[in-house]
């Protein structure tokens, strides 16, 4: 006889109780939850960016009139944190503030949406205030968070409900204000103790806002900047294609980017607030723009040019993004702008490491050090990835490995441009050393004849003169161990200049040396004759004119 079992119908199964959400969940998802604590700062950054896009949309701000302000106390002790966005009404600014893990954000819309950030400055300061007022409202809003209670309860507390704790250590009030128009979000980190760097030291506060805040280009980057916006404006969005089969999970599905937009500028637009840092006594005030000069400095070489920038995007209309060149070999000294950057909403994503996903970097060791021979920037569609709750990577889903993929060849491509200009730079080295070992041939010819040839001698000077402006354009950019050889070069054709004005005092001789000397007097007189006084120059004049007889 068989035997069967009756499973319980699906309708008599019970709901359990509650979940407890301990306090150490809460300790994990603030003070746990950045790698490097000034992170924070730019999560309120991020949070202010998001306000003034609020507030330009509610017409209550007009485009272009963003505004962050940092600001350092004079004891460093406090960092406040002021923005003009669209601030909080007041019927739900207490419970939006005090709420963890939830957001009222849309996903896609706007740089942050997960709830967590807010929290985030909870690990360093001692008192985290916010106050912000709506557009229209008649009342301001501060809520104040006891971070260290909140801390003391967070590690002692496990069993303890989160929000039984945020409740014992956070306060709140509502005062009256007079300016109805006002909207603004003020975050105040008050008590600092153990700080990052960044929230006390305004260079190292520049320093990592110009890197990761939404911040226009610097004004000496103009001419770049303009070309990036131009030809990103003229790229066509590419038609959308139909979202893949259901089954085919590793398949990306493109149809989320489905939009009106007839360029790349108008899918994924270059939009930037003004942040401002103010410091110091009496108090000083700095705009932060992005790191990226016309011209960087390599390895152990300063001032050396961007020659071009290329804009680039891939088949999907996912990003765009613009890479800086050079024809010079060697990474760029600053970490701020060396490598390839991701940015979402123009905030930055990570640091140049995100670029070692890319699957070239996986295969072949050296391109990550590549990628660092070039400055560049990628724009990603917020509707394309989902930052992770840490943003220094995206979810590993379809898209972002898609977006990879399309990257993949762009990087293969800086890989080949970066060994080329490696291999160009070291053959024209061995070029100059060629020239100067026939220059160092025809000296010793000349100074070893019987007779002193002036013209050979004089062309020993011009093909030195010529040879050593080479070198040093040469020298501009090249590695250390190249700049070891440029350098011994100098000092050679030195010593055959040297060599040839010590010559024995010939007729032949002293012809050439009066030509050299008339030709020495005549440049100079003409550099003093622009800058002397004419009584002055005269003197001058006699002096020079008695020195060189």
């Amino acid at each position: 006889m068989a035997i069967t079992s009756r499973a319980k119908p699906r309708n008599q199964a019970k709901a359990v109780p509650t979940p407890l959400i301990g306090s150490y969940l809460l300790e994990s998802i603030t003070t746990g939850m950045y790698g490097e604590r000034k992170n924070a700062i730019r999560e309120y950054v991020q949070n202010s960016y998001d306000g003034i896009e609020s507030a330009i949309e509610a017409k209550v701000l007009r485009p272009g009139s963003g505004k962050v302000t940092l600001t350092l106390s004079q004891n460093s002790r406090n960092l406040v944190i002021l923005d003009n966005g669209a601030g909080l009404p007041f019927r739900v600014a207490v419970n939006t503030l005090t709420a963890v893990g939830a957001s009222r954000k849309e996903r896609g819309r706007q740089a942050g949406f997960r709830g967590i950030g807010r929290l985030a400055g909870i690990a360093f300061c001692k008192i985290l205030r916010f106050r912000t007022k709506a557009a229209g409202d008649s009342v301001e809003t501060i809520v104040e968070f006891d971070c260290e209670q909140l801390r003391r309860g967070m590690l002692s507390s496990g069993r303890k409900p989160a929000a039984e704790l945020i409740t014992a250590c956070t306060t709140y009030e509502q005062p009256d204000v007079s300016d109805l128009k006002a909207h603004y979000f003020e975050v105040s980190l008050l008590g600092l103790r153990n700080a990052p760097a960044e929230a006390t030291d305004p260079l190292q506060l520049k320093a990592f806002l110009s890197q990761v805040a939404p911040v226009d280009f610097h004004p000496d980057f103009k001419t770049f900047r303009d070309q990036i916006l131009e030809e990103v404006g003229q790229l066509e969005t590419p038609d959308i294609a139909e979202a893949p089969d259901e089954d085919d999970e590793e398949a990306p599905d493109w149809s989320v980017l489905e939009d009106d937009a007839s360029t790349m500028l108008e899918r994924i637009p270059f939009s930037y607030i003004s942040v401002l840092i103010r410091s110091g006594m009496p108090v000083r005030e700095e705009q932060i723009f992005k790191p990226f000069r016309p011209r960087l400095g390599v390895d152990d070489s300063d001032n050396v040019p961007l020659t071009n920038v290329t804009v680039h995007t891939g088949e999907a209309g996912a990003w765009w993004g613009w890479i800086g060149h050079k024809t010079k070999p060697g990474e760029f000294q600053d970490d701020a702008v060396s490598g390839l950057r991701f940015r979402l909403k123009n905030i930055q994503i990570d640091g140049n490491e995100l670029i070692t996903l890319v699957p070239t970097t996986n295969e072949m060791r050296s391109a990550f050090r590549w990628s660092n021979w070039f400055v560049g920037e990628i724009y990603i569609d917020p509707r394309a990835v989902v930052p992770n709750a840490r943003r220094d990577n995206f979810e590993e889903d379809p898209r972002w490995l898609g977006i990879r993929e399309e990257l993949d060849v762009v990087c293969k491509d800086l890989t080949a441009e970066a060994r080329k200009v490696s291999r160009e730079h070291q053959k024209s080295v061995e070029v100059l050393d060629d020239k100067a070992e026939k220059l160092r041939t025809a000296y010793l010819k000349t100074v070893n004849a019987k007779n002193f040839d002036v013209k050979k001698a004089e062309k020993l000077l011009r093909d030195s003169e010529t040879l050593q402006k080479d070198i040093e354009k040469a020298s501009t950019g090249a590695p250390s161990s190249e700049q070891l050889r440029l350098k011994s070069m100098t000092k050679e054709l030195t010593q055959i200049r040297v060599g040839i004005l010590e010559q024995p005092k010939t007729p032949e001789y002293d012809r050439f040396r009066a030509t050299i000397r008339a030709e020495f007097l005549k440049v100079t007189l003409a550099v003093l004759n622009k800058y002397l006084e004419i009584d002055d120059f005269e003197d001058v004049k006699e002096e020079l004119e008695n020195k060189l007889r």
